[in-house]
């Protein structure tokens, strides 16, 4: 098993949240010498993966300087990194989109400010899919995004900047944004943490929207404890549960057939065995569990996104954006009413099919991605029986889509490895505001499981071709 610090340039790095809010609270370290080593860690994969947009090593470390040595705040002295789209005072927000050059915030988005009031030390900005609009990453300003694991491989998004410098430990926490899957996906892929929000749990202000009633900000981070712990902080709560290895008395619904089990790879559904075993271990109760009407859910999360879309950017310069938004945008602007009701009408079903699942279970466990991160020239991955998903057209959202639509609170966690030794992931679905239900049984799969102890093995530097160059827009203040 690789080692968790195999970037830092001596022993017992700490390389999670966790581990470096004891290490400053023992004074063993800095939140200078943190900073640094996270400017350093992200540009030393810069080349690699290109997963950041904007980096800000003067400001990131006079704020380091600055910090007291008193731990104060529950990321006090922590480097971060925010997506692209959230307003940063002082920096360009433009959703790795060209049409949106020289927007500079003029304060910061509330969680940014929650982050600041938490003590964390931003240090810059994640690449991602241009406006959020699809959960490849391939299409940014700032150049395709890679992924750590396999640079010839995407990352999925649209968070996939801010899920590659978690993989890496260039930093221990990002914020990421999650409207089809844009949290869950990457996190899957580069076998990370994420944790997707009952809908309007945490406030958008200042975030760049893609669809308003579907979107949502959410932390990513290595485990789930230090997942939970940025939650704490930007909910404002005090603390967090106390963790428990027992999972006596909780209740998990498995579905073996439908939507949420056809299409997914023979390795994603040994990955979802191993973790309801696992889970069972705990002392967890799995019953089966259903989930109709599911059927055409990417097709309705489109005909209440792209028409939302289309309005919150009603001057939005097609000359400055790529082919794929232009053609999402035009759709959104053209859509039949009867349409959009339509899918007004499916929603309220696959909501009301949430619910009935829920019913008698603390969680469902489901499939995050259908397959493990794509190649860049994939088209198509073969899902068995016969079927596909595709790559470029929603097959990354598949699974992570309805919850959107359902407004619902979902945790990806890494579930394993291919025989490739790719990432696969599994999400934990919860009711309304079951957030620390989900946690509390990631946190004690996580304490049977190693899978988020590894890191990606150094790679020599992007040999691959893509679509966009790497590092075509990324930015940084000359130190």
């Amino acid at each position: 098993m690789n080692e968790p610090d195999r970037h830092a340039e001596h022993g017992d790095w700490p390389g999670t949240l966790t581990q470096m809010r004891a290490a400053l609270a023992k004074r063993a370290i800095s939140s200078t010498q943190l900073v640094s080593h996270a400017i350093e860690s992200i540009q030393t994969w810069q080349d690699v993966t290109n997963a950041a947009s904007q980096l800000w090593p003067d400001e990131a470390l006079a704020a380091a300087r600055a910090a007291s040595p008193e731990v104060a705040g529950p990321l006090h002295g922590i480097p971060v990194l925010v997506k692209e789209l959230f307003d940063v005072a002082g920096h360009e927000t433009t959703g790795c989109c060209e049409a949106f050059r020289g927007n500079v915030a003029a304060s910061d988005a509330f969680l940014v400010a929650r982050l600041r009031d938490a003590g964390a030390i931003i240090v810059g900005k994640t690449n991602m899919h241009e406006l959020a609009a699809s959960a490849t990453n391939h299409i940014s300003a700032c150049g395709a995004t890679h992924n750590p694991w396999d640079p010839a491989r995407l990352t999925g998004g649209s968070s996939g900047g801010s899920a590659a410098v978690i993989a890496t430990r260039s930093v221990p926490f990002a914020l990421g944004t999650d409207t089809a899957g844009s949290i869950r996906v990457p996190a899957s892929f580069c076998g990370v943490v994420g944790l997707k929000p009952t809908h309007g749990r945490l406030p958008m202000r200042g975030v760049m929207p893609l669809s308003p009633t579907m979107g949502c900000a959410g932390p990513m981070a290595a485990t789930v404890e230090d997942v939970a712990l940025g939650y704490a902080a930007l909910t404002s709560e005090s603390g967090q549960p106390a963790w428990a290895d027992s999972l006596a008395g909780v209740r998990i619904g498995r579905v073996r057939e439908g939507y949420f089990s056809r299409l997914i790879h023979p390795h994603v559904r040994v990955a979802l065995d191993h973790v309801a075993d696992a889970l069972i271990d705990a002392g967890a109760v799995l019953v089966d569990a259903s989930l109709p009407d599911m059927d055409g859910a990417l097709r309705t999360w489109g005909d209440i996104a792209w028409p939302e879309f289309a309005t919150v950017y009603p001057d939005l310069d097609l000359d400055h954006v790529g082919h794929q938004i232009a053609e999402h945008y035009r759709y959104g602007k053209t859509l039949d009413p009867h349409r959009r009701a339509a899918a007004s009408e499916h929603a309220e079903r696959m909501q009301a099919a949430f619910v009935a699942a829920l019913r008698g279970v603390d969680a469902v466990l489901l499939p995050a991605t259908g397959y493990a991160a794509p190649l860049f020239t994939d088209d198509e991955i073969a899902v068995g029986d016969g079927e596909s998903l595709n790559v470029f057209r929603g097959g990354p959202v598949w699974f992570t889509c309805p919850m959107d639509v359902g407004k619902l609170p979902a945790l990806s966690v890494p579930a394993g490895f291919d025989p490739g030794g790719l990432p696969l992931g599994v999400q934990l679905l919860g009711g309304f505001g079951a957030e620390w239900t989900l946690l509390r049984i990631g946190h004690a799969f996580q304490r049977l499981t190693g899978h988020h102890l590894r890191t990606p093995p150094p790679q020599p530097g992007p040999e691959v071709a893509v679509p966009v160059s790497a590092s075509a827009g990324f930015t940084q203040e000359q130190s």
